[in-house]
């Protein structure tokens, strides 16, 4: 793999959101498996009756917010970019100024799904110390705030946030990443959330999100001639030369028919041919390729350190 494929895959996730990577005392947030029949896809029948009655309040009001134009007349603006594992955070700044209410969200997610941009989640959000008093909204453990240091806006502030999804995510209604969503965006069949549960498991699961998410990131902007893809943050593919493009096609093109029996597989709910071609598809990268995976899987994981630990009280 060249240099000019390493500058892609280290440019996905915008440079302002990863700045906080490596920071001292910050750690993986991504989340764990859950209960893969009761909390892995709304919904969400392992949570208490309060908290699906919480989230379901939330989606039916967010129905009014579920075109782009819609949230922007609602004050809703889109920030950071197209972040792997969570899409675009559109944030409402005056939500920001005032203390979290779990009727409220602060921030709408939106992932580009089927060639249009699709309402998969809300966020809670506020600034404040790193040791601030987080607001209990639901009764779940899984309910785990994480921070974002690096868009504190100083003053030892850090950015708090916490995810509610309303599609399905493996590590629960409430996890920091989300990595179905990139095959979602490329329009593959969703793995069966029980085949993500060991560690060997979910390693593999994030490495081909990632490997799904780049892929499609470079077939995306070629599609679009660019021109979406820098628009919506999906900075390196878009304007890549002839050396990156190269690079990225000849990986598609070596992992096209592997993709293709995990898509089959997984319509199918055959585990045994998804584990095959899940092996078959991570195998058939070079050395240098599968690190530069890693490497990208870290980044995204980085992004967020974890709240977990500090008092949940109403804020």
């Amino acid at each position: 793999m060249n240099a000019a494929l390493l500058g892609f895959v280290l440019s996905v996730v915008p440079v302002t959101v990863v700045a906080q990577d490596g920071q001292a005392g910050h750690h993986d947030h991504a989340g764990a498996p859950v209960d893969c029949r009761t909390l892995a896809a709304p919904p969400w029948s392992g949570l208490s009756a309060t908290d699906r009655a919480t989230i379901d309040r939330l989606q039916r009001a967010a129905r009014a917010l579920e075109q782009t134009d819609a949230a922007t007349r609602a004050g809703f603006i889109p920030q950071f970019g197209d972040i792997p594992t969570m899409g675009v955070h559109w944030v409402n700044r005056d939500r920001m100024q005032d203390a979290v209410q779990a009727d409220a969200p602060d921030h709408l997610l939106f992932a580009r799904i089927a060639g249009r941009d699709s309402l998969v989640g809300v966020a809670y959000a506020f600034r404040g110390p790193v040791d601030a008093k987080l607001p209990t909204l639901y009764d779940s453990p899984l309910a785990a705030w994480h921070d974002h240091a690096a868009l504190g806006g100083g003053g030892g502030n850090t950015l708090h946030m916490l995810h509610v999804w309303f599609v399905p995510s493996p590590y629960g209604p409430f996890a920091g990443n989300n990595f179905l969503l990139a095959f979602m965006a490329a329009g593959r069949a969703l793995p069966n959330a029980c085949w993500i549960q060991s560690e060997a498991e979910v390693t593999r699961f994030e490495l081909l999100a990632t490997l799904v998410d780049v892929l499609h990131r470079r077939s995306d902007s070629t599609r679009a001639q660019g021109g979406r893809a820098v628009a919506r943050g999906r900075v390196g593919a878009a304007g890549a030369g002839t050396a990156l493009a190269t690079a990225l096609d000849a990986v598609a093109t070596r992992l096209r028919p592997h993709f293709a029996a995990l898509d089959s597989a997984a319509r199918a709910v055959d585990r045994v041919a998804w584990d095959r071609a899940a092996d078959q598809s991570l195998v058939e990268l070079r050395p240098a390729e599968r690190r530069l995976v890693e490497t990208m899987r870290d980044r995204v994981k980085g992004i967020q350190s974890s709240s977990a630990g500090q008092p949940r009280r109403n804020r």
